[in-house]
């Protein structure tokens, strides 16, 4: 890269560009730091209760999602997803199992009808 040529300590024309504001980092003060750190700290408590939260009711979804498979499928695979999409909602995996396996009974069932 080539040397800026100086004239009288001024620095010609490719090079005059404002460099102090991009590099300027503005401090925050130590009692910000720690609000964010208990809000992170209390966000973390919170999603962890949601996840103790949906584990009884996606197990529930579940048990419905498999019994739609072998009785009232439109009934049971309609609830069982309602109460799985609940359960996902509060951060439970069972949840989204109990929603795939709803929405599998209920088509399974739509799609066998047309045989039957």
């Amino acid at each position: 890269m080539k040397k800026p040529k100086r004239r009288n300590n001024v620095i010609l024309f490719p090079f005059r560009e404002e460099f102090a504001g991009d590099t300027y980092t503005q401090t925050r003060p130590r009692r910000y730091i720690i609000q964010k750190r208990r809000s992170r700290q209390e966000y973390r408590e919170a999603n962890e209760r949601k996840k103790e939260g949906g584990t009884g009711l996606g197990i529930l979804g579940l048990v419905m999602a498999l019994l739609a498979f072998f009785m009232m499928p439109i009934m049971l695979g309609v609830s069982g997803f309602i109460v799985g999409y609940i359960a996902a909602a509060r951060g439970s995996k069972a949840g989204r199992w109990a929603m795939g396996l709803s929405a599998v009974a209920v088509l399974l069932t739509l799609l066998l009808r047309l045989f039957y």
